[in-house]
């Protein structure tokens, strides 16, 4: 029998500032205020200096992200938000839809200047596995992320699917894969990959 009756604690994020206040909901159960206010703060200034300097982006890509490939489904929860702070456009969602399915038609309309694969939960490795499904798709090869090499898998697991501290450095990610002209250094190494044009048509 426990001491004293459990506090439970209730974590559901929609976005990058429920992440942050989530840190604090916990460090406020279990008296740890001291240890996670600085955390806190630090993320929220790497935060805002993706904010600040993707506003002098001198154009905003249109963003495909895909959480799933079959069926191809656009990520959710704080994914669209990250996109729209990191300097671009979404071709699916906002801040307040979850993950949907998407119909390959539309995809090919929505014509994005960049695709990034998030496969959720999976790395960049198991994002590579879906290529071969994608560029096999009616009018792959006429999407301008295509026809520009703009093709890109993230490491989801770590960087964009979990609800966790490690979604800035997803967004930090996200702005250098965005605005390579405004952002340098902040893709860790196997974070991020950009495929090649031989990897993007060898399957058509």
């Amino acid at each position: 029998m426990l001491a004293k009756p459990p506090q439970v604690v209730s974590l559901d994020p929609a976005c990058l500032g429920d992440v942050l206040d989530d840190v604090r909901r916990v460090a406020s159960a279990t008296g740890t205020e001291a240890i996670a206010a600085p955390l806190v703060a630090g993320w929220q200034d790497r935060i805002d200096a993706v904010t600040q300097r993707a506003a002098r982006a001198p154009h905003r890509p249109r963003v495909l992200h895909l959480e799933w490939s079959d069926p191809p489904m656009c990520g959710g929860h704080w994914v669209p938000e990250m996109v729209e702070i990191a300097g671009g456009i979404n071709c699916f969602g906002d801040r307040a839809s979850g993950s949907f399915p998407l119909e390959w038609a539309a995809v090919v309309a929505s014509q994005p200047d960049v695709i990034v694969l998030m496969p959720c939960g999976f790395d960049v490795e198991r994002a590579l596995q879906d290529v071969p499904g994608l560029t096999a798709k009616a009018g792959w090869e006429t999407l301008p992320a295509v026809q520009n090499t703009q093709v890109y898998a993230i490491d989801a697991g770590a960087y964009t699917s979990r609800s966790g501290p490690r979604l800035v450095m997803g967004l930090e990610i996200l702005a250098e894969i965005m605005h390579p002209e405004l952002f340098s250094g902040m893709i860790p190494q196997g974070g991020a990959l950009r495929l090649s044009e031989e990897m993007l048509k060898a399957h058509t």
